[in-house]
């Protein structure tokens, strides 16, 4: 028979209190749904990383310096280095403001999964797939992990309602 004591409850239920609202977090700061978005500007542009676009792609957001309404605007980058943010919906833009550029730059790539098989096929042998992740970006061309802090990131810009924000470059340098 298993027992249970109070203090092993208590953990059990602070447990899945946290659980439950760890999913529901995101319902609940974004509401309901409903018209109150917040107004958005298209914003896209490329990402330069000593001159070049980043090699590699990645991912980029603006995440807000100040209070603001509205939520934070992200965007694939492209091989080319060129982006699109998006905040509500794909390639709508960002809200206004004064935001800290987060740049994830993709390094590396996981490798082909291929069906298992006895490694015979056709009477040919195959090498083995590789299980390790993939080196697609060489160690020169990667970005400093400062780019990908949401704190300290030093890379800022402003979205203005009256310019224009589909013609951004966010230029990193080699710290």
């Amino acid at each position: 028979m298993i027992s249970f004591t109070p203090k092993t409850i208590h953990r059990c239920l602070v447990l899945n209190l946290s659980i439950l609202l760890t999913g529901m977090l995101p319902g609940l700061l974004t509401g309901c749904g409903g018209n109150d978005q917040a107004t958005v500007y298209p914003a896209g542009g490329i990402v330069h990383y000593d001159g070049k676009p980043l090699v590699g792609g990645g991912a980029i957001s603006f995440v807000p310096i100040s209070t603001q309404k509205g939520k934070t605007a992200g965007g694939i980058i492209k091989e080319d280095g060129s982006f699109v943010m998006s905040t509500y919906d794909a390639g709508d833009g960002s809200i206004e403001g004064e935001f800290r550029v987060v740049v994830y730059q993709t390094t590396m790539q996981e490798p082909e999964t291929v069906p298992d098989s006895d490694g015979t096929a056709s009477g040919k042998n195959f090498e083995p797939a590789p299980t390790e992740p993939i080196q697609t970006v060489e160690k020169k061309d990667r970005i400093p992990t400062l780019y990908s802090d949401a704190v300290k990131s030093p890379v800022t810009i402003k979205i203005d309602p009256n310019g224009n924000n589909e013609s951004l470059n966010i230029d990193l340098k080699r710290l």
